[in-house]
């Protein structure tokens, strides 16, 4: 007896493998989407705590230029030294101004 090799195909069945590539491919979407939604959730409130920090630096900011601005008047000077008995000397006195470096 002679023995026969039959090799055996395989038929692909495309439309189960369709019907796969489709489940798979919905539940990755929805996995992705769902993720996507906590990930823009988080950043939105990590966005939000920044500004509001932002807020508060600016505010602190504002009220130390009003305190340097107070701070820095000829007026305040005059008035320490009058009050101890001093006497400012008009050619000793030099007057440094901030402004842009431009100007």
């Amino acid at each position: 007896m002679k023995k026969t090799n039959r090799r055996m195909k395989r038929n692909i069945r495309w439309d189960r493998l369709a019907v796969i590539m489709f489940v798979l491919t919905g539940a990755a979407y929805l996995a992705c989407s769902l993720f996507l939604r906590s990930y823009n959730n988080n950043l939105s409130a990590k966005k939000q705590e920044i500004d509001s920090q932002i807020a508060t630096l600016e505010t602190q900011n504002a009220a130390i230029r009003v305190d340097i601005n107070t701070l820095s008047t000829s007026e305040r000077v005059m008035r320490m030294t009058e009050g101890t008995g001093l006497k400012m000397d008009q050619n000793n006195i030099i007057t440094i101004y901030a402004g842009n470096s431009g100007e």
